[in-house]
């Protein structure tokens, strides 16, 4: 297989661990470097001794390790004794933190606390910057003075206390007697506290890491030894090595990674043609701050010659999306030259948002190539792409046609779900259809590549906006990725897509009795593959209402005991009879099965309408134009009532509807109304409407 980008050292990881050779171009020394020790599977026990060879370094009068700890000294605010400070809280243009994050060893205390004065005069006693912030500098840039100014802004993006730290440790690393391996491990050490040392972490801590050169309001800064211990963990990865060898030293028919430390367009020796069996393209997204800063760690540990393969990364400020596009058209058409009958073109997209899906399949359609499925992990923002060679890609100069397609392509995919949805699904509905059609890439846009992806985009984005297709669910001044749509003029209403995953799970679930969330999930997914596969939320929602977690470690449910379908319809029918009882009892006359039906006067509209389920499945119940009767009624079970009640929070026209034109009662409710001697029709009429179903988020993981 070929791994293209190879910006992702776990990609080929885990293709040599499924059993795989796996080819991977890697132009980043850093990412070439984080693969080599990943897949050398380093062991707990050599980490720490490649630590300890550093923390023993002497340093003055003493060693390194309690040097390095003294830098993040502050007085304890409880018992007032010296500590150390897990790390700082800073406001961007500060020159003191205002808060330290800490834990007392001697008290106990732990949290945050602010900064004093004396706290400050502890930070001034901090070695001189310019000293260090030279060697940082000069390790990169030498006498090439084109790059001084660009390696200045980049080093903005250290506080001057993680400077003094790394270039402390980095100096230390040339003097240190270590084996090969150790100083490897070390390095792989000293890159985790570099990439936790710069200013771009915001606080509190975004879900993904920075991607511009751009200090955040506030940000966090760590205590650089402790995040040299703790990422002794991060690195142990693999409990055995994977064999990885420089592409073209050797060749072994052996599952393993080959390794060309440059671009896919500059490997030599070139494979022929028939040589892969599949290429598994892992697109990267543009992230300015990784590779900027890529390229200061390089130099820092390695020298001014190492930089070369990514010197232009200093000097491109901007990585907008029509470049990102092209760069990866650059790549993929590379594929011509190992094409194939055989040949599996696999892509996968992590971090996955609209201009990134859409710039990917631009650069796969305008390489020759033509969406054949598609995927998508909304919990994971994971998007999986697969795709064939079209032998005779046809040119589109006007977009009239790619208009229909987007629009059929949206508006299935709405009717099939039965419910709104957001802005980034009706997006991808959009691009995937039209990318199935090789109608993506228009010609109209293709004549300014640079502006190719922008204005694609806003085609795309004139469907939410035109208002012949799409209508807003929520409020009218939030902008258009902020809120859920629906159609203009929907088809004839479907079971909605939660309701149709209910309805799987519990089927399954009384096929199995006990199922492990894992493998329910992999149920799920293949029940519903492509743009339908639920959130987690979904699931865990569905499954809370009708199993038990029997095992807590190992993410086991069953289903309840009262859930098995003799037990529910047994209960189901008893709840009918009460109903028609009661009805006789309030002098009224009961009609029907289910729908049962009360009239005060048969010949004229019934007072209630009462729909009596097992489940929270009401689609059906919604759109057949059975809210009917004066005051319609669904009767559930008291199980099933948060589940309607996530599935009216995630829906606002269900909600909408079940508000105006439904009353929701439980069996319990029910079955007390029956027992009081003293029910009448007021007293009736009051008790249902004083307990209607609200949504509780589980306190429960589906892992």
């Amino acid at each position: 297989m070929l791994d293209p980008f190879g910006f992702n050292p776990m990609v080929p990881v885990e293709i040599a661990s499924a059993g795989f050779q796996v080819l991977t171009t890697v132009n980043n020394p850093i990412h070439a470097f984080m693969l080599k020790i990943i897949a050398s599977a380093p062991q707990e026990s050599e980490l720490i001794t490649a630590l300890q060879d550093l923390a023993v370094a002497p340093k003055g009068d003493g060693r390194m390790e309690p040097y390095i700890r003294s830098l993040y000294h502050v007085r304890c605010a409880n018992c007032k004794r010296h500590i150390e400070a897990d790390s700082f809280l800073w406001e961007k243009g500060a020159d003191y933190p205002f808060q330290a994050q800490v834990e007392c060893p001697y008290c106990g205390a732990a949290g945050e606390q602010e900064i004093t004065s004396e706290d400050k005069e502890i930070m001034g006693t901090l070695p001189s910057i310019q000293l260090h912030q030279a060697r940082a500098l000069n390790r990169i840039v030498g006498n090439d003075e084109k790059l001084r100014s660009q390696v200045l802004n980049a080093l903005n993006a250290y506080p001057p206390r993680p400077i003094i730290v790394l270039q402390t440790i980095i100096n230390k690393l040339n003097s240190l007697e270590q084996s090969a391996r150790r100083r490897d491990l070390l390095i792989a050490l000293i890159l985790s506290a570099a990439d936790s040392g710069n200013t771009l972490w915001a606080y509190p801590s975004p879900r993904n890491r920075p991607r511009q050169i751009v200090v955040p309001n506030v940000y966090q800064e760590r205590n650089l030894w402790k995040v040299l211990e703790e990422s002794i963990k991060s690195w142990q990865v693999l409990s055995t090595p994977i064999p990885l060898q420089t592409w073209g030293e050797s060749y072994s028919e052996d599952p393993g990674i080959f390794l060309f430390p440059g671009r896919i367009r500059e490997l030599t020796p070139h494979p022929d043609q028939g040589f892969f069996s599949a290429i598994f393209a892992a697109i990267p997204r543009p992230n300015q701050a990784f590779w900027t800063l890529s390229a200061l760690w390089t130099g820092w540990i390695w020298g001014q010659e190492a930089i070369i393969p990514i010197r232009n990364v200093l000097f491109r400020q901007r990585y907008d999306w029509n470049w990102h596009t092209n760069a990866l058209k650059a790549v993929f058409d590379t594929f011509k030259d190992f094409y194939h009958p055989d040949l599996k073109l696999y892509g996968l997209i992590a971090e996955n948002e609209p201009m990134l899906l859409l710039a990917a399949l631009m650069a796969a359609e305008t390489s020759g190539l033509t969406l054949s499925d598609f995927a998508h992990s909304l919990d994971d923002q994971i998007a999986q792409c697969h795709w064939h060679k079209n032998p005779n890609p046809s040119h589109h100069d006007l977009p009239a046609s790619a208009i229909k397609i987007s629009h059929q392509s949206v508006r299935d995919y709405l009717n099939q779900k039965g419910e709104p949805a957001s802005y980034q699904q009706i997006h991808t509905s959009a691009v995937t259809g039209l990318a199935n059609e090789h109608k993506l890439a228009l010609d109209i846009f293709l004549q300014n590549p640079n502006n190719a992806a922008s204005e694609t985009q806003k085609w795309i984005e004139s469907l939410f906006t035109e208002g012949n297709l799409l209508i807003r669910i929520g409020a009218e001044t939030a902008s258009i990725e902020t809120t859920d749509w629906w159609l203009k003029n929907p088809s004839e209403q479907s079971t909605s897509l939660i309701d149709r995953i209910e309805q799987s799970l519990l089927m399954h679930l009384f096929e199995v009795k006990e199922t492990t969330a894992q493998d329910l999930k992999t149920f799920i997914y293949q029940t519903f593959p492509g743009r339908y596969t639920p959130q987690d939320k979904a699931l865990l929602n569905c499954l809370e209402s009708y199993a038990e977690r029997v095992n807590q470690q190992d993410h086991i449910w069953r289903l309840r005991e009262n859930e098995k379908p003799d037990l529910r319809e047994a209960e189901v029918n008893k709840i009918r009879k009460i109903l028609v009882d009661m009805g006789e009892r309030l002098n009224y006359k009961s009609r029907g099965d289910n729908p049962i039906l009360w009239f005060d006067n048969i010949d004229s509209k019934p007072d209630y309408s009462f729909h009596v389920l097992s489940t929270a499945i009401v689609s059906k119940h919604i759109w057949e134009n059975n809210a009917n009767a004066r005051t319609n009624l669904l009767v559930i079970p008291g199980s099933r009532a948060n589940l309607l009640a996530f599935k009216k929070q995630r829906d606002p026209i269900l909600a909408k509807i079940l508000n105006h034109s439904f009353l929701t009662v439980k069996f319990r409710l029910i079955r007390d109304l029956d027992a009081n001697p003293l029910l009448t029709r007021e007293l009736f009429i009051e008790q249902i409407q004083i307990d209607p179903p609200e949504y509780r988020a589980s306190q429960l993981a589906l892992f």
